[in-house]
C-alpha cells in the first residue's frame, strides 16, 4: 500500500518540477521531501524522477504514477463529502413500493418529483406489487417505504402514516340507466346491478374496502367478473359488462365511454392511502420523503 501522504507529495513535485517549490507548496522543508521521494522510489523499486540542473521531471514510470495518483487523491478527497451526503440522505437509493391502484393517484409522482428536485443525487427504485408482497419486502428490508390502501398489520417493526383519503366513485358504461341521472348516486342504489371489480389477489386492500362499503350500505355486490388490474376493469365497464366502484383518481381514463358519478352513503366512501415503513430501521431518505408528504398532505 502506498501512503496517500507520499502520493500527494509526489504530485506536488511533478507539478512544480522543482523539489524546493514543492516543499513550499506542501509547507515542509526540502530535505524531508527529498527523503520522501527517495522512499517512494525504494518502495516501487524504480526511478520516478529525473534530476535536472534546475529541477526535476517525471520518468516514464513517474508519469504513470502521477496519473494514477491524481485519480486516487481526487477519490480520497471526495470520500468525506460522500460519507456525509449518505449520512444526510443526499446520496444513495430510496426503494419505494406501491400497489396498482395507489400508483394511479397523482400524489405519488408529485411527491417523488419533489424528492428528486430536493435530492437529485439519490436514485429511486420503484416496485409495483400486491400489498402482501410489499409488506414482506419492507419487513425484509428490501423496500424502504411502501404505499398501500390500508394500515400495516399490527407488528412492532412497521409503522403506518396516513397520507390522504381518496373518494370512491361509481364508474358506469355511458349507456347505463344510472349514467343519465343528475347529481350523486346513493351507494345502496347500486344493489340491483352487476359489478366488475379489480380482483382481490392484485388489489386486496381496495377490493376489501369496496366490499366493506357495500356491506355497510346493506347489500353484497353481485360481481360478474374480476379484472387483473384496475385499469383493465375499465375495458369491461366500457364494454357494458357491469359497473364498478373505483378511486376518484382513475376518472381521467376512458372518460368518453365511461361516466363517473359521486357516491354517497351513511359512511364516507373513501379509499385511504398509507405510507408503511420500518420504524426501527428508518433511514434518513425515508425521513425526507415523509417530511415532503407531511408538508403536502399533512393536516
Amino acid at each position: 500500500m502506498i501512503d496517500i501522504h507520499k502520493l500527494n507529495a509526489f504530485v506536488a513535485v511533478v507539478e512544480e518540477s522543482n523539489i524546493s517549490k514543492a516543499a513550499v507548496r506542501l509547507h515542509m522543508q526540502q530535505p524531508p521531501l527529498t527523503r520522501l521521494m527517495q522512499s517512494l522510489e525504494q518502495e516501487l523499486d524504480t526511478p520516478l524522477l529525473k534530476r535536472l540542473p534546475r529541477g526535476v521531471e517525471a520518468t516514464e514510470a513517474g508519469k504513470v504514477l502521477y496519473q494514477e495518483a491524481i485519480t486516487i487523491l481526487a477519490h480520497a478527497q471526495s470520500i468525506p463529502r460522500r460519507v456525509q451526503n449518505i449520512a444526510q440522505g443526499k446520496e444513495g437509493q430510496l426503494n419505494v413500493g406501491f400497489t396498482h391502484s395507489v400508483g394511479l393517484h397523482p400524489f405519488l409522482p408529485t411527491v417523488l418529483r419533489a424528492f428528486r428536485d430536493q435530492f437529485p443525487q439519490v436514485s429511486i427504485y420503484l416496485e409495483e406489487e400486491s400489498s402482501s408482497a410489499l409488506i414482506d419486502a419492507v419487513i425484509n428490508e428490501k423496500l424502504d417505504i411502501v404505499f398501500l390502501r390500508k394500515p400495516a398489520p399490527m407488528q412492532r417493526k412497521l409503522h403506518s402514516q396516513h397520507v390522504l383519503n381518496e373518494p370512491l366513485m361509481v364508474a358506469l358504461p355511458n349507456n347505463h340507466r344510472l349514467a343519465q341521472t343528475d347529481g350523486v348516486i346513493q351507494l345502496s342504489d347500486l344493489e340491483p346491478y352487476e359489478f366488475v371489480l379489480y380482483r382481490r389477489l392484485g388489489g386486496q386492500d381496495l377490493f376489501d374496502n369496496i366490499m366493506a362499503s357495500c356491506y355497510q350500505a346493506g347489500f353484497s355486490p353481485h360481481v360478474v367478473q374480476e379484472a387483473p388490474r384496475l385499469t383493465s376493469s375499465l375495458n369491461l365497464i366500457a364494454a357494458g359488462i357491469g359497473l364498478s366502484i373505483v378511486p376518484a383518481s382513475i376518472q381521467d381514463f376512458w372518460n368518453k365511454q365511461i361516466i363517473y358519478k359521486v357516491l354517497e352513503a351513511k359512511k364516507p366512501c373513501i379509499a385511504p392511502i398509507y405510507a408503511i415503513y420500518r420504524a426501527d430501521q428508518m433511514n434518513i431518505r425515508v425521513q425526507h420523503i415523509l417530511s415532503l408528504l407531511q408538508a403536502s398532505y399533512g393536516k
